[in-house]
C-alpha cells in the first residue's frame, strides 16, 4: 500500500504544481497606462529640423498630439498626431521642407486624450534660431531694439542700433502707440546669408524684410550704399511700430497705408513719391482700392503704389493734421475697416478722401471696370448630346427625340460591351499569372 499511495501523491502534488502556475500565467499581464506627463525638451537646427519630445511614466494614451504656437499669431494652432514608442513620443518637424523664418518662437504643449477626456502637458519654448554653422552672433540692445551681427561688421551693426531708437520713437509718437515688445535686428553679410534666412519666394531685389508678427527685422550689408541702408531700417521698424499700432483680430489695415507711412518716415516727407505721381498722371494712376493688398510685381506698378501711398499719407497730414494717423491707427485697434478707419481719423468718407487726392494732382479717378455679359454659346453639340438635337437642330423636336433615344441605346450597348471586354481582359491576365506561379521555379524567389 505504501508504494502505491507514494506514486500517487507525488502525482498529485505534480498536477497541483502544474495547475498553481497556470493559474498565474492565466493572469492579465499589467498594462502600462497613461498617467500624466514627464520632462518635455525641444531642440532646433536652422533649415533642418525641429524635435520635440515628452516622457510618458505610465505609458501612451489613446490619443496623443502636440500642439505648436508660431510667433504672435493668436489663433493659429498646429496639431500634429503623434505616435508614442513606449514611455515616451517624439515628433520632428522637418525644416528643409517646411520653411520657418529664423527667430520664431514657438510655443508648444502636448495634448493627451483619454475616454474622451483632454489633458494638456505643462508649457514649453524653443526659439528656432538662425545657428547655421559659422555664425557666431554677437548682440547690442539699444533701447527697445537688439542688434545681432557676426564677423567683423560690428560698426555697421552699432549704427543701425543709433539709428534704431530715433526712428521708434518717432513712429510711436506718429501712431499714438508704444512698442509691446522688443524688436531683434538681425545683420548680414552675404547675399546667401540674407536669403537663407528669408527662405522661399524672397524677391531678388529685397535688400531689407521685416517680419511684424516675430518682431524682426533682416537687414543685408550689400542690399545697397550706406544712405539705403539707413533709410531702410527706419522703414523697416516703422512696420513693426505700425503693427503694434493697427493689431485687431480681424483684418490687416490697408496695404497703401503701411507701406506709405514706412515711406513717409524715413525722410519725414513724400517729395520724391510726388514727383513720381505726377509723371504717372497720363497712364493711369492705381485706385487705392487696387493696392488695399498685394502691391504689383513689376518695377512700374510697385513704384506707384509705394507712391501713391506716400503722398496720401502726407496729404492726410498737411490737410488733417498730424492726429489723424493716430486716430486711424486707433480706430484700426478696435475693428474698423479701412473706410471706416479713414473717416475716424479725417472726418471725411474714403470716397471724398479719395476723388480729393486725384483732383489735387489733376488726375482722373480710376473707375473700377465693369464686367461683360457672357454671350449664349456657339459651341455646336454632337447629336443626341442632353439638352440639344441634332447639328443646328433644336432641342424638343421629334427628330432629336429619335436620335436621342437610338444614341442612348447605342451609349448602353457600347458601356456593355466594355464591362464584358474588360472582365475578359481581367480573366486572362489572371489565368496568365496563375500559370507563370505554377510553372515557375519552386522553393524560393528568383530573378
Amino acid at each position: 500500500m505504501t508504494r502505491m499511495i507514494r506514486p500517487i501523491c507525488g502525482r498529485l502534488l505534480a498536477l497541483a504544481a502544474v495547475a498553481a502556475l497556470t493559474a498565474v500565467l492565466a493572469q492579465p499581464a499589467a498594462v502600462a497606462s497613461f498617467s500624466g506627463f514627464g520632462p518635455m525638451s525641444a531642440s532646433a537646427q536652422y533649415g533642418q529640423q525641429m524635435t520635440f519630445r515628452v516622457e510618458l511614466p505610465g505609458g501612451a494614451p489613446q490619443r496623443l498630439e502636440l500642439l505648436l504656437d508660431f510667433g504672435d499669431q493668436p489663433g493659429s494652432t498646429f496639431v500634429a498626431p503623434v505616435e508614442a514608442s513606449g514611455r515616451s513620443a517624439t515628433y520632428t518637424w522637418d525644416a528643409s521642407k517646411q520653411y520657418l523664418t529664423p527667430n520664431t518662437r514657438i510655443v508648444y504643449r502636448w495634448r493627451a486624450t483619454m475616454d474622451g477626456q483632454a489633458q494638456l502637458s505643462a508649457t514649453g519654448q524653443l526659439l528656432y534660431a538662425d545657428n547655421r554653422p559659422g555664425f557666431a552672433w554677437q548682440i547690442a540692445r539699444y533701447g527697445p531694439a537688439t542688434v545681432h551681427w557676426y564677423g567683423n561688421h560690428e560698426d555697421e551693426a552699432r549704427h543701425f542700433g543709433d539709428l534704431s531708437s530715433g526712428a521708434i520713437s518717432r513712429a510711436e509718437s506718429l501712431l499714438g502707440h508704444r512698442l509691446t515688445g522688443a524688436i531683434d535686428i538681425f545683420v548680414y553679410v552675404s547675399q546667401a546669408d540674407f536669403f537663407g534666412a528669408l527662405g522661399p519666394g524672397a524677391r531678388e531685389w529685397t535688400g531689407a524684410a521685416t517680419y511684424p508678427n516675430i518682431r524682426t527685422v533682416f537687414m543685408w550689408l550689400g542690399g545697397g550704399p550706406t544712405d539705403y541702408l539707413e533709410t531702410a531700417v527706419v522703414h523697416e521698424l516703422t512696420h513693426v511700430v505700425f503693427h503694434d499700432a493697427t493689431a485687431n483680430p480681424y483684418h490687416e489695415p490697408a496695404r497703401w497705408l503701411n507701406e506709405g507711412l514706412a515711406v513717409w518716415s524715413e525722410r519725414q516727407n513724400a517729395d520724391a513719391q510726388r514727383v513720381t505721381v505726377r509723371a504717372e498722371t497720363n497712364a493711369g494712376l492705381f485706385a487705392f482700392d487696387a493696392i488695399v493688398g498685394q502691391f504689383p510685381i513689376g518695377s512700374r506698378g510697385s513704384s506707384l503704389a509705394y507712391a501713391e501711398g506716400t503722398t496720401m499719407v502726407d496729404r492726410i497730414m498737411r490737410t488733417y493734421g498730424r492726429g489723424a494717423i493716430a486716430r486711424i491707427a486707433a480706430a484700426y485697434r478696435s475693428g474698423a475697416t479701412d473706410a471706416e478707419a479713414l473717416k475716424a481719423g479725417t472726418g471725411v468718407t474714403a470716397a471724398t478722401l479719395y476723388a480729393d487726392y486725384f483732383r489735387s494732382f489733376g488726375a482722373t479717378q480710376p473707375t473700377p471696370i465693369t464686367a461683360t455679359a457672357i454671350k449664349p454659346s456657339i459651341v455646336r453639340t454632337p447629336r443626341g448630346a442632353a439638352g440639344s438635337g441634332p447639328l443646328g437642330a433644336p432641342a424638343g423636336s421629334g427628330t432629336a427625340v429619335a436620335a436621342s433615344g437610338t444614341s442612348g441605346a447605342l451609349e448602353v450597348a457600347t458601356i456593355i460591351g466594355l464591362v464584358v471586354f474588360a472582365a475578359l481582359a481581367v480573366a486572362g491576365v489572371t489565368a496568365g499569372l496563375v500559370i507563370y506561379r505554377r510553372g515557375g521555379p519552386q522553393g524560393g524567389d528568383h530573378g
